[in-house]
Order: structure tokens, then sequence, then C-alpha cells
């Protein structure tokens, strides 16, 4: 077995009797489960006819945290901790701790993701008689499996930047609130400037769909990787459905493509960049 496999699994295992990530687990699919539940209590849920892809959307609020709680302190708290040269010791290279841990984290987090969804599979099923077509559940995990890898990866890659756990959270949540809470108020209002000159955007309920909206607003606001996320959970199950049975698939091809392509960019660029840093650093 190669150092990075072996450091892999040896994060996983550490990470997996620990009990603190299945808490952040266990509070992920609680908060997940009141938003569905709050849904199917309200009169339009009758209308809702893909109710697994609306039960991917409410992973999108709690899965950055989870993701965060999980990999702030992956690389940087080996390396304060001072097992980082137990791990280089056995023998493993700088490369391999980063991209090992990346994996173990990666796992981690797939496999809470994996077990909430079972839980909300099973809540959805007794509620609508069905989760909405194969292609939707399959599309929808694809979908939300990406979106765990776009933030454990960018979580992973701060944790390799910086040489204390306080500045790796620090540099996440910085991070976290510019494409998150501020994304749409601001980010995207600053972005428009640039473009036509005035703070006002597109309707956002229409991006996923309608070609209608600017050019630079489709491709933009899924530069953010919730807003890829939520085009790609769409987008995902009826490029399967169009591949699978020949359907005409409604969505805007190139911008969605594009927002899968940003979801794979902050899931590996922010880790080799960390990678890089972590290579020059004196560990002494």
């Amino acid at each position: 077995m190669s150092s990075l496999a072996t450091i892999a699994r040896k994060d996983f295992k550490d990470s997996i009797r620990t009990r603190s990530i299945w808490i952040i687990a266990g509070v992920m699919t609680i908060l997940s489960l009141s938003h569905i539940l709050a849904f199917i209590s309200s009169p339009v849920s009758e209308q809702h006819t893909r109710p697994f892809v609306f039960a991917v959307a409410q992973f999108s609020l709690w899965l950055p945290l989870a993701a965060i709680g999980i990999g702030f302190k992956s690389v940087v708290g080996e390396r304060t901790s001072g097992s980082i040269r137990i791990l280089l010791g056995q023998p493993g290279t700088r490369r391999d701790v980063v991209f090992g841990t990346y994996l173990g984290r990666l796992l981690i987090l797939a496999t809470t993701i994996i077990l909430a969804l079972g839980i909300v599979g099973i809540v959805v099923t007794i509620e609508f008689g069905d989760l909405g077509g194969i292609t939707d559940v399959i599309g929808g995990t694809i979908a939300l499996l990406l979106f765990a890898l776009a933030w454990i990866g960018l979580v992973v890659g701060a944790s390799s930047v910086v040489a204390s756990e306080t500045r790796s959270i620090g540099l996440v949540i910085g991070v976290y609130t510019l494409v998150e809470p501020l994304w749409q108020n601001l980010v995207l209002r600053l972005f428009a400037l640039a473009f036509t000159g005035t703070i006002q955007t597109p309707n956002q309920a229409s991006v996923f769909y309608s070609l209608e909206d600017p050019t630079w607003y489709l491709y933009v606001n899924r530069l953010s990787p919730t807003e890829a996320f939520n085009a790609a959970r769409y987008y995902i199950p009826e490029l399967l459905e169009g591949l699978w049975y020949g359907t005409a698939i409604s969505g805007p091809t190139l911008p969605n493509l594009f927002g899968i392509a940003v979801l794979i960019g902050w899931a590996t660029v922010p880790v080799y960049l960390g990678y890089r840093q972590f290579e020059r650093v004196d560990l002494g």
C-alpha cells in the first residue's frame, strides 16, 4: 500500500472514531430534515414533482459548515501537534500528507452524506410515495457529492497553507462568507456593476432553467460553489435522463457544464495550491 493510501486510511479511521465528526453529521442531517419536514407540511409540497432533487437542495445550507468542521484541522492539526513528523517518517512525502488527508476527510464527509441521504430518502418516500425517478436519485447524489468535494477541497487546501488552527478557521470562514451570505447581495452586485454599470442583478429563480438571463450572469453566478451545485442538482438528472431515455434537456447546457467544472475546480485547485505552499514551509 502506498504512503498516500496509508495516510488516507489512517486519517479516515482516526476521524471516524472522533465524536465531534458524528455530532456534525447528526446536526447536518437533523437540520436538513427539519427543512424538508417544514416543506412537507406546507400546501406547496403537493405540487412538487421532484422530491429527491428538492431534498438534496436542503444540504446546501449545512454541508459547507459540516465540511469546515470536519476539515479545518486536517493538515494544520497534524502540524501543530507534531505528529506531522511521524507521518513524514513512515516514509511519506508532503504530497502524501496533503492528498492522503484530503482523501481521508472526503471519505468521512461522503460517508456522512450517504447515511444522511438514506434517512432523508426514507422520509421523502413515506411522504411522496417515491423519490421521483432513478435519474433524480443518481443525478442528485452525484451533484451533492461534487458539492462535498468542492468544500472539502477548499477546507483542506486552507489547512495546508496556514501555520495555526485559528488562521485555518479564519481563512475558510472568510471564503465561506464571500461565496455564501455575501454572494448575492455584494459579490454579484459588484460583478453587475462591472458588466452593466448598475448593481441590479437578474431574477435568480430563473437562472437554472432559462437562457433569457444575461450571459455574464449565467456564468458568473456559477462561480459560487453553492450556486453551481444548485444548477447541477437539476442539470445532472436531466442530462442522465436525456442520455438514458433520449429526452430533451431544458436547461442551459454550456453554463451548467461550466458550473460542474467550477465544482471540480473548487475540489482540486485549493488542495493543489495548499500542497505547493506546504512543500515550501519549514516544519522545524
